[in-house]
């Protein structure tokens, strides 16, 4: 017969068995949730260090723009002086042609054909090849081909000047390279 100590006896044990099976059980997801928090802490800092690298990035690029843009500043403050004097020195040649009594007189035509195949070199190699980017509503007749003494002079300072306003854009693209080195 069972007695009442054999039935305590047979619970302590059922007992002890449900508290070693919780026991391994929490042991088990103990182990489990250790290894998510690794696994947790591992891609946080790998997105941290990718967050400092990012903002490393984006500083050397707001520190370049911010370069770029005071030497186009001053690329640009350096051309509109130019254009002022360039404007300035045209009407003084003007007012001085005025007076001039060989203004008329054309520039011989090797010169000036040279000067105009040149010119027109020089636009064609700037203009798109593609046909149609022409500016259709422009129907004038051509130039013949002659330039005056007196128009010469009035392009030599603005032709200089596009020169030196190319220099200084050039000369800007330069600084901004060796700075960035």
């Amino acid at each position: 017969m069972i007695t009442l100590a054999d039935i305590k006896a047979a619970w302590r044990s059922i007992a002890l068995l449900v508290v070693i099976i919780v026991v391994a059980v929490l042991c088990v997801l103990l182990a489990n949730s250790r290894t998510d928090v690794a696994t947790l802490k591992s891609d946080n800092d790998v997105l941290r260090n990718d967050n400092t690298l990012q903002g490393t990035v984006i500083a050397t690029q707001a520190l370049n723009f911010n370069r770029f843009n005071q030497v186009a500043e001053n690329a640009s403050r350096n051309n509109s002086l130019i254009d002022a004097s360039t404007d300035n020195t045209v009407i003084e040649y003007r007012e001085i042609l005025r007076r001039e009594k060989t203004c008329d007189l054309p520039v011989p035509a090797d010169v000036a054909g040279g000067l105009l195949a040149y010119a027109h070199r020089l636009r064609a190699s700037a203009m798109y090849p593609d046909t149609g980017n022409t500016d259709t509503a422009n129907d004038s007749a051509t130039s013949p081909g002659s330039i005056t003494y007196c128009q010469a002079a009035l392009w030599i300072k603005p032709l200089l000047a596009v020169i030196e306003k190319g220099n200084n854009n050039l000369a800007g693209i330069r600084q901004i390279e060796k700075e960035r080195q």
